[in-house]
């Protein structure tokens, strides 16, 4: 069984999720020794970018990826044969491969990580309208879909008409070397982790935290630095980016992560997890289907349960060790090793 991965691997030790997953999968696969060829394109912004790679470029780099202009990528397509083409994250360049596929004698996977619509919404997009068009080619094309929760797959059922038995669930999986660090919750002062990339949920947080606990609550920022936020009493540290050895450190003394917005998965949840971080999310994120409402995390519905959810816990309502502890058993279930063995079922599924 030959695969190819197709997609974008990224430069650097930060990625975005839909990248981490790509770099996982193949790192998973090659430790299984499948035969696997990861191949992604010059993109622009990379150190080796230009017009004549895009076209002509090839490129061995040494993690053992390929990075391959149009012409050498159809050349490599029909030259090795490969019995599974997955697509491991949305990208223009499979428009190419997708309009070819008629040529190919092979089976096509797709991995969805989010709506495009739903991205345009967050940010502006340079000709949104050719990534709208590689969603609906990788709808039409593919022999399996894959979503990382249910709840994205239902999103893409209700803008799609996709048969269900196309479709699978593999949630993201959690990287190697995240330590379960035993937690004091009797602390004062308790620290809390917020996440979102587009910075459009601190506010929302900072409105449910009940006044009587702003002085307990110390609030640590990831990703973008939230310029438009006033911080009024809380205490805010803002953390920028971290790389995955930075991030095992910072998740050594944190208590609680918080997810307030939508999103399809939250692989930085499931990595605090398994830290021992007790995740605290809102009934749109994906990442409540591996969620036990008071056993291994918190899910709330609005502002209000929220902030009742936070009285309760600092009120000692909850057995917090115990739910930290549980959390951290997520390694157990998105472990590397797990996931890409799912992968491998849905691939030896079409041959």
């Amino acid at each position: 069984m030959k695969i190819a991965l197709i997609g974008r691997y990224g430069e650097g030790d930060i990625v975005p999720g839909p990248e981490r997953v790509a770099r996982e999968l193949f790192r998973s696969l090659k430790e299984k020794n499948v035969d696997v060829t990861f191949i992604e394109y010059f993109f622009s912004g990379y150190s080796d970018y230009t017009f004549l790679n895009k076209i002509f470029g090839s490129k061995k780099n040494p993690n053992g990826t390929l990075r391959l202009g149009i012409i050498p990528l159809i050349i490599k397509l029909f030259r090795d044969d490969f019995d599974i083409i997955h697509f491991v994250n949305s990208q223009r360049f499979f428009l190419i491969i997708l309009f070819l596929n008629s040529f190919f004698k092979t089976k096509i996977i797709s991995t969805l990580h989010g709506l495009h619509s739903d991205e345009i919404k967050k940010i502006k997009i340079k000709r949104a309208y050719i990534d709208r068009l590689v969603e609906k080619k990788i709808i039409q094309n593919s022999d399996i879909l894959i979503f990382p929760s249910n709840l994205l797959l239902d999103v893409f059922i209700k803008n799609y008409k996709i048969e269900k038995n196309r479709c699978r669930v593999i949630y993201n999986g959690v990287s190697q070397g995240f330590i379960f660090n035993k937690k004091d919750f009797r602390k004062e002062k308790l620290n809390f982790i917020y996440f979102n990339s587009f910075g459009k949920g601190l506010d929302k947080l900072l409105t449910s935290i009940p006044e009587e606990l702003i002085t307990r609550v110390r609030i640590y920022a990831l990703g973008n630095n939230y310029l438009n936020i006033q911080q009024n009493k809380f205490v805010i540290i803002f953390e920028g980016h971290l790389n995955h050895n930075s991030l095992n450190h910072f998740l050594a003394d944190k208590h609680f992560i918080i997810k307030t917005e939508y999103e399809s998965f939250s692989i930085l949840t499931a990595e605090s997890m398994a830290a021992g971080v007790i995740p605290i999310v809102s009934a749109n994120t994906g990442i409540k289907e591996i969620i036990t409402n008071g056993a291994n995390g918190f899910i709330y519905n609005d502002n209000e349960s929220l902030s009742f959810l936070l009285k309760e816990i600092f009120d000692n309502k909850y057995n917090l060790q115990e739910i930290s502890e549980n959390a951290s058993k997520i390694y157990d279930e998105l472990n590397w090793n797990k996931i890409s063995g799912k992968y491998l079922s849905v691939y030896k599924s079409l041959l």
